[in-house]
């Protein structure tokens, strides 16, 4: 079956197999190039000439390098690794470098006359402003970095493809990499028996995302049928084989999204199945197809099914997107300018909500609103919102007129896949934040290309260019080499210092505390804007300082949190690590065995940072029984109580937080108060203890009550 897809992939302009042709001397292998029906500008049907010249090697170059992005881009964890956004981002350099070569050599510069060309420079003028005014700067800039690369390789892509066969080429590619995708899930979830296999990506929601677009190229294909004349398979191949590789195709696919058990995956890939049958049966005809698709998703009983039907019970927050939703509706009410471009993760403690049924109420940390509509309204401003939905409706309008347009059976199964791959994107980024993915978003970003394109070529349009002359060519040259080498410079410089760090981190977990703190250094000396590498060099000195007592440890672990703090200030974990390093500073005990001024004065200086996590993190328990137990040892009993209180009414199952308040009430007598605490203590860890728990939900419950027992029963006896 991967033959049969295959066998017709062009590796330049026209379709290729390769076949080995052995001798004695040598291997050699010859491309043989097939003469099959392509298209002319105008959409008509037309034969390629099979003339192999460097030139056409060369003019295929941006078809390989985007092919290249589609192979490479979902295979570590979908993109998201920062080794995969360096690689990224350098390819996309070197086709900007290649084509800027080109139009020197030519005199002038063709830039293809689009219309999305307004609602592009506007989304990347918010992401310019969202990154101006961010109080994060450089996360700010990673992103948009990032949101110009996707743009850039829009309009490369735009600019490249002008005909059918190169739209054909880019379309088997997705479909190639969808069914791999799909090949290896089934591996994952058969052989492996992984309960909800992810593929090469790190989430299977997001892998559930991918292999929609698969899935609508291939349906539109197959409810276009078998014709002799279609450009993608040979003649040579009988009906028969045919839709017997089809339907295994279209299997592969659909066992492997259910095998992910993805709820958000399931509502895009209806949605991409109803366009397709729509607009190739009409309404009436797709409703009852879609009708008899859900009637046996009920009946049939599958891992998806049995997780939908259970989920509620096991995970309660995966059904409060509705909360986070009002949460980032409630920011952009708050900031309808933006917050910052990447900075949700940071403002979302301000907005947290409970979840009533786990161990912890507001426990649940999100990084994304699980919606990428509300996400870029919370950081870039409603304005940016409406320019991106613009921007949709745009592409939108021009795979109308293409499919109003007169085009042949494959012309048609193509683009009308690609279509529904574009809607199972768009469907799939309103139920989770999938564009956040680089696999997905250079899927996104290549069937919106494919789709203006296409535009053009039915349209005849593609004539409307804009050429900048170049004058002189030695200058321009000299001016272009210098700026990607310095972009390339710049991507390569950030992939580095990541990987430096990460490299530390695992030293430091080792204990390699010398060589770990060096390369913190490095790459902190690569890469000082990212308050993560200061976060990480002020951790290992603040554990040597508390293994050592060594003051100028101490000085160096308080420089390196504040820089973090001054580079990101939207953080409450970074106040809280300089707050326990003041609770540490503190510490050291006292001749008299009573708290001196030096001791007094780093408390207090705790609990001012606490005061200022808690402004970031209202929500956060651990931070309010910090500050009780900062006012505990400050003697400030009726301020701890009225803390400890506070985040129990939070969390009622912290059970620190009634340890406390149990070991407040022995101080000061109340013993019924306390046996009360305690027996609660015991009840929450009897309930959960055999539940599944993370790290959090288990330092939520960790309380030894021996010692707290016993100085009940002491305090009774001698009441």
């Amino acid at each position: 079956m991967f033959f049969w897809l295959t066998r017709s992939f062009p590796f330049s302009e026209q379709p290729v197999s390769f076949l080995p042709c052995f001798s004695r001397r040598s291997i050699q292998f010859h491309f043989h190039f097939a003469k099959l029906p392509v298209s002319d500008k105008a959409g008509g049907i037309g034969r390629i000439k099979s003339a192999n010249t460097p030139m056409q090697f060369l003019s295929s170059m941006p078809v390989i390098v985007m092919c290249a992005l589609v192979i490479f881009s979902p295979l570590q964890e979908g993109g998201t690794t920062h080794p995969a956004q360096m690689i990224i981002r350098l390819l996309i350099v070197a086709w900007l470098g290649g084509t800027f070569i080109h139009a020197i050599w030519a005199g002038r510069l063709i830039v293809p006359r689009l219309g999305t060309r307004y609602v592009v420079l506007a989304f990347l003028g918010f992401a310019v402003a969202a990154t101006i005014f961010s109080p994060y700067v450089h996360q700010s800039r990673q992103w948009l970095v990032m949101i110009t690369g996707y743009a850039i390789l829009f309009y490369l892509l735009v600019s490249v493809v002008d005909r059918w066969e190169r739209v054909h080429t880019l379309t088997m590619m997705v479909i190639v990499m969808g069914l791999g995708e799909a090949a290896w899930t089934i591996v994952q979830g058969v052989v492996w028996n992984v309960v909800r296999p992810s593929g090469t990506f790190f989430n299977p929601n997001f892998l559930a995302g991918y292999l929609t677009v698969s899935w609508a190229v291939l349906l539109s294909i197959a409810v276009y049928g078998y014709r002799k004349s279609a450009i993608l398979y040979r003649s040579s191949v009988s009906p028969v084989f045919w839709w017997a590789g089809m339907g295994s195709a279209l299997g592969i696919v659909l066992i492997a999204m259910i095998f992910t058990q993805s709820r958000g995956g399931l509502v895009a890939w209806l949605a991409a199945t109803v366009w397709i049958l729509t607009a190739r049966y009409g309404w009436k005809l797709a409703g009852m197809g879609t009708a008899a698709l859900l009637l046996a998703a009920l009946i049939v009983p599958t891992p998806l099914k049995e997780r939908v039907l259970a989920e509620h019970e096991q995970n309660p927050v995966s059904y409060a997107r509705w909360q986070m939703w009002q949460g980032a509706i409630a920011q952009m009410a708050d900031h309808p300018l933006g917050i910052g471009l990447g900075l949700y993760q940071y403002t979302y403690p301000l907005y947290a909500f409970p979840v009533e049924g786990e161990i912890t109420r507001y426990g649940k940390v999100a990084h994304t609103p699980h919606n990428d509509y509300l996400q870029i309204g919370v950081e870039m401003g409603v304005g940016a919102l409406l320019v991106f939905l613009a921007a949709i409706g745009l592409v939108m309008r021009d795979l109308l007129q293409v499919l109003q347009a007169r085009l042949v059976r494959w012309q048609r199964s193509l683009i009308l896949g690609i279509g529904g791959g574009g809607i199972a994107l768009l469907v799939h980024a309103a139920l989770d934040s999938s564009l956040r993915e680089s696999a997905l978003a250079i899927l996104l970003v290549l069937c919106a290309g494919l789709i203006v394109s296409v535009a053009r070529i039915t349209s005849g349009n593609t004539d409307a260019l804009h050429a900048i002359p170049i004058q002189s060519r030695p200058l321009w040259g000299m001016g272009a080499a210098c700026l990607l080498l310095l972009v390339g410079a710049e991507v390569s410089r950030l992939g580095m210092a990541w990987l430096t760090f990460d490299k530390a981190s695992r030293l430091a977990v080792a204990g390699d505390t010398e060589i770990a703190i060096q390369g913190f250094k490095n790459a902190i000396a690569l890469d000082s804007g990212k308050s993560l590498y200061h976060h990480g060099l002020g951790s290992v000195y603040a554990r040597d300082f508390e293994a050592s007592r060594d003051k100028q440890l101490f000085q160096l672990a308080h420089a390196e949190f504040k820089a973090a703090i001054e580079l990101n200030p939207l953080d409450s974990r970074l106040l809280a690590l300089l707050a326990q390093l003041y609770v540490s500073a503190a510490q050291t005990p006292s001749l008299s065995g009573r708290l001196d001024e030096q001791q007094i004065f780093w408390l207090r200086a705790a609990l001012r940072v606490y005061e200022r996590a808690v402004r970031l993190a209202p929500f956060s328990a651990p931070y309010r029984y910090e500050q009780a137990r900062l006012h505990w040892m400050l003697g400030e009993r009726p301020l701890a109580e009225q803390q400890a209180k506070e985040a129990e009414q939070l969390e009622p199952n912290f059970l620190p937080a009634r340890a406390l308040l149990a070991r407040l009430s022995v101080d000061a007598g109340r013993i019924d108060d306390a046996r009360r605490e305690l027996q609660e203590i015991q009840v929450r860890q009897a309930r959960y203890e055999q539940w599944n728990k993370n790290n959090i939900d288990r330092t939520f419950l960790s309380v030894d009550v021996a010692p707290l027992r016993a100085a009940v029963e002491a305090k009774g006896l001698a009441g």
